[in-house]
């Protein structure tokens, strides 16, 4: 199964930027910035539209496979913080990260791709009220491609391979006997 877009730009901002594990995740976990100078990188989905999706069935050696493909665009939001002044001195690596060599590896070996400009780049540390908190949003587009593959396990419950077919002509489409009658299955025509 593809990663998230989330998963994969934590990879990269941890790889490129020389963040612990520790110091960078995805949103929504239940973390707390912990006290103290150090940065760190919230990751998380803000909105996503869905560009394409498929249902197809292809024929393997097993019988048959069932394909689901969904193509998304995700908007991914991408926090840094710190207490200290390291979030206002280090607020454009990202962008410098997410266009990096490992970055376009990371995109072309999971069907991935990362516009290289964000669609915002906002001071937001006025959200953090009072705790002088420094932040800065950046929100970044992403194309993801999703795709699931399953073997459909019966070849009588999942997918149609017998099919009887009858042709009649004038004299015996009121009759029980056909023109001509056949059925093809699994071991071919009889």
């Amino acid at each position: 199964m593809n990663p998230l877009a989330e998963q994969l730009i934590v990879n990269i901002l941890a790889s490129e930027m020389g963040l612990d594990l520790d110091h960078i995740w995805i949103r929504d976990q239940n973390k707390v910035v912990p006290p103290g100078s150090e940065m760190f990188v919230v990751v998380g989905m803000v909105t996503s539209e869905i560009i394409a999706s498929s249902n197809d069935t292809v024929p393997n050696s097993a019988g048959m496979e069932e394909v689901q493909t969904v193509i998304t665009m995700d908007h991914i939001q991408i926090d840094l913080l710190s207490r200290s002044n390291e979030a206002i001195l280090r607020r454009w690596e990202p962008i410098g990260a997410l266009a990096s060599i490992y970055s376009e590896q990371q995109q072309e070996t999971n069907n991935f791709y990362i516009s290289p400009n964000p669609i915002s780049f906002l001071n937001t540390s006025y959200a953090e009220g009072g705790s002088q908190i420094n932040r800065f949003s950046i929100t970044m587009a992403c194309q993801v491609w999703y795709k699931k593959t399953k073997q459909i396990e019966s070849i009588y419950g999942d997918y149609y391979d017998d099919f009887t077919a009858r042709v009649d002509d004038e004299d015996t489409i009121q009759t029980t006997t056909p023109f001509i009658e056949f059925e093809i299955n699994s071991e071919g025509i009889t």
